[in-house]
């Protein structure tokens, strides 16, 4: 086993909706539901002045800003995704709804964020889930409070086109921070595009790998006294089903070239993360490892293919990776 395996470390369907990309990642938003217009509640973005946000920055609380910086990692993000990560401590859900509800609409009467022209519709989970994402006036007053450079960064609502997969990594990133909120788990590091790109050269050409996800946990290990907690580094792929198999397998040939570039294993002691593709079915699940094995024999095991719902067990290191690490010319050609 090569030291990959010890050091555990895209497609755009035309409509989310119909291809079921909003469920690309079950969990407590991972609904297959229908899509609807309200176009009440998404009403064009107003153009606001400088001197408007200027007065309105010190107003802001540190709950806002916590807000407003994660949609902009998150570029778009479920109103409850955003209750899971700051309304997680009230006694009820309900009573969590509504404080998540009251804090998103005073954010969007203040312009600075907006909610897509689309909502999923739950009615049989007993909810409207409303996607949001940060309006021009939200990205200025966070150039305004974070001292960046003052640019006019025109955000524009997402299409349909771009909705199920930007969605699906954002509910992968909230799983993530659900999941290491126990004593045992850290999470270290979270990176999103294009924070989480790697730039390197191929044939003296530069190169970048963009991955959907990084993040880095660590983990207490009771059984050890010398060093107790251990760390883990992943790569994340988000596959709605759509892509093309020749596809999926140029990008895990990026993998590779970044693999012999060498450049995060000198960064992080030799270790490279584990290349996590998250698929939708079974099938999906067979096909991908049986391809990655025919077209990458006697490589290293960097991929894991996995389902959404092993995403939690992956994070806590609880989940049985051998049958799922690839490529391993040693095992069975998986039933399609």
């Amino acid at each position: 086993m090569s030291k990959a395996d010890c050091n555990r470390g895209r497609t755009n369907p035309r409509n989310p909706a119909q291809n079921g990309g909003f469920g690309s990642i079950s969990g407590k938003d991972g609904y297959l539901c229908e899509t609807v217009s309200d176009d009440s509640h998404a009403a064009a973005p107003r153009r606001t002045s400088r001197k408007f946000l200027l007065e309105l920055e010190p107003t802001l609380s540190d709950l806002d800003w916590k807000i407003l910086k994660t949609i902009r990692r998150c570029r778009v993000i479920l109103g409850r995704q955003v209750g899971r990560l700051y309304f997680d401590g009230y006694k009820t859900a309900h009573a969590s709804t509504v404080a998540t509800n009251r804090k998103l609409k005073a954010l969007t009467s203040l312009g600075l964020i907006q909610a897509v022209n689309q909502k999923i519709d739950c009615r049989t989970r007993g909810y409207v889930a409303y996607i949001y994402y940060l309006t021009e006036a939200g990205e200025r007053i966070l150039q305004i409070h974070l001292g960046e450079p003052e640019t006019r960064k025109r955000n524009i609502e997402p299409s349909t086109v771009t909705l199920a997969h930007t969605i699906s990594v954002s509910e992968c990133y909230v799983q993530a921070v659900e999941t290491c909120r126990r004593d045992d788990l850290k999470l270290t590091e979270m990176q999103l595009e294009p924070e989480c790109w790697r730039p390197y050269q191929r044939n003296y050409k530069q190169c970048t790998l963009k991955p959907d996800l990084a993040f880095v946990t660590e983990k207490q290990d009771w059984s050890s006294h010398d060093e107790p907690w251990y760390e883990m580094r992943w790569f994340v792929e988000m596959d709605l089903n759509t892509e093309n198999i020749q596809t999926i397998l140029t990008k895990c040939r990026r993998y590779y070239d970044y693999y012999r570039s060498d450049m995060e294993q000198k960064l992080h002691d030799d270790v490279f993360p584990l290349v996590v593709w998250i698929v939708k079915t079974e099938s999906r699940r067979n096909s991908l490892i049986r391809h990655i094995c025919g077209n990458f024999p006697q490589y290293p095991r960097i991929f894991a293919v996995i389902l959404p719902d092993e995403f939690t067990a992956l994070v806590r290191d609880e989940l049985d990776l051998e049958r799922y690490l690839c490529p391993d010319t040693n095992r069975k050609e998986p039933r399609l």
